[in-house]
């Protein structure tokens, strides 16, 4: 935000802002378990003790107010890509949606370093609260909805149940990488050497999209109690899968 914005704040909303850009980084870095109130207040430079329930009535609400500006930031983003996208004809594969739910915010020259923080807390949400994310969500979603409407469309045929498991475990795999690549950004030396090379994240759309179209095997057929088609060659016989 630049500062002739930031001067137009009034003294209460810039401390609201600094307290929840102070926990956002917090919770990333250690967990959300792992931090007070008292733990933000302090790293906020608020010696006023009540300064987190006093703007937000509770530790949870403050949680659930950042979950739903980090998913209007990515439902936005991924909206606007997939209207794009539309607008040309397609998507035509699952490798294009995947590209669009890669969870990436996209910073720009100025972006914020507390940016840095946002897939990081998101994914820590997911892992620790994820009533309280679905919760926060439950209406910036609309861009996953629609990616979620074309992959089904655009799969190989399979039981709905294994294709409603493999959209979730793709967007779990996907955040998981997304805030992977935010602690390569903001210096971690193990992520940095995996998300600097220029193949990586061309490759994460592949993969994401590999979850999707990959053959279901015998074993998850038979555990959703289907057996799997035999093979018909081009005379119309059956033979073996």
């Amino acid at each position: 935000m630049a500062a002739t914005e930031k001067d137009k704040l009034r003294k209460g909303e810039r401390t609201r802002l600094r307290l929840k850009k102070t926990a956002l980084r917090l919770f990333a870095q250690r967990g959300i378990e792992n931090v007070s109130i008292r733990d933000i207040q302090a790293a906020a430079g608020q010696k006023n003790n009540g300064s987190i329930t006093y703007y937000f009535s509770s530790r949870d609400a403050l949680i659930r107010e950042i979950v739903a500006d980090v998913a209007a930031i990515l439902d936005e983003d991924n909206n606007r890509r997939l209207d794009a996208l539309e607008a040309r004809g397609g998507p035509t594969s699952v490798r294009e949606v995947a590209e669009i739910l890669l969870p990436v915010v996209d910073r720009g020259p100025d972006g914020d370093k507390d940016d840095l923080y946002q897939l990081q807390f998101f994914t820590s949400v997911l892992i620790t609260r994820r009533d309280l994310l679905f919760e926060a969500t439950a209406d910036a979603d609309r861009a996953t909805r629609r990616c979620f409407r074309h992959i089904v469309r655009l799969a190989p045929d399979m039981p709905k149940e294994i294709i409603n498991q493999r959209l979730q475990m793709m967007l779990l795999f996907a955040l998981s990488a997304g805030a992977s690549m935010e602690s390569g950004q903001e210096g971690h030396r193990n992520w940095s050497s995996l998300w600097g090379q220029a193949s990586a994240e061309h490759n994460l759309a592949d993969i994401m999209a590999g979850m999707i179209i990959a053959p279901v095997s015998d074993k998850t057929l038979a555990a959703v109690g289907q057996k799997k088609e035999p093979a018909v060659d081009a005379a119309g016989t059956s033979a073996p899968a």
